[in-house]
């Protein structure tokens, strides 16, 4: 049972029960994604504790209509993700080696010129979601220089 902050506390925080609990689930969501709390989080048990304690402290609220925010992430889920990626690309490179190899050994060109464009394709997927994380990562070191 949630009693700090109190429920009375976080009802006046939003028009309805409803805002009031699809806010808390979002925010605890983002912050189990790796998000930075926005209040000190040292005896907070769990992230939907943390939530509705930067609810009560304005530090999130809630905002009518479909609204997307990005919110920065922690420096350990970047080096997370940046990791992911370079496994990611070294498997693929591994496995491109192995189709080469293997059609090579078959001779079949045909068979090979498909695979090798097929990979390409895959690698091209892969270099945008790359920069999809690489501005991630620029825009949270922006925020980060903002709050300094």
């Amino acid at each position: 049972m949630l009693t700090d902050p109190s429920i009375e506390k976080l009802k006046t925080k939003t028009t309805s029960s409803y805002d009031l609990v699809m806010l808390v689930s979002e925010r605890a969501r983002q912050l189990v994604d790796g998000a930075q709390p926005l209040v000190p989080a040292d005896d907070a048990p769990n992230a939907v504790s943390l939530a509705c304690r930067e609810i009560v402290a304005d530090k999130v609220v809630g905002v009518e209509g479909n609204v997307k925010c990005d919110v920065p992430i922690t420096r350990e889920e970047r080096k997370r993700r940046q990791m992911i990626e370079e496994e990611r690309r070294r498997k693929n490179e591994e496995d491109r080696e192995v189709a080469i190899f293997d059609q090579e050994a078959d001779g079949g060109l045909d068979s090979l010129l498909a695979t090798v464009s097929r990979q390409q394709a895959e690698d091209a997927e892969q270099e945008a979601e790359a920069e999809d994380i690489d501005e991630d990562i620029a825009d949270e070191e922006e925020f980060e220089e903002d709050e300094e």
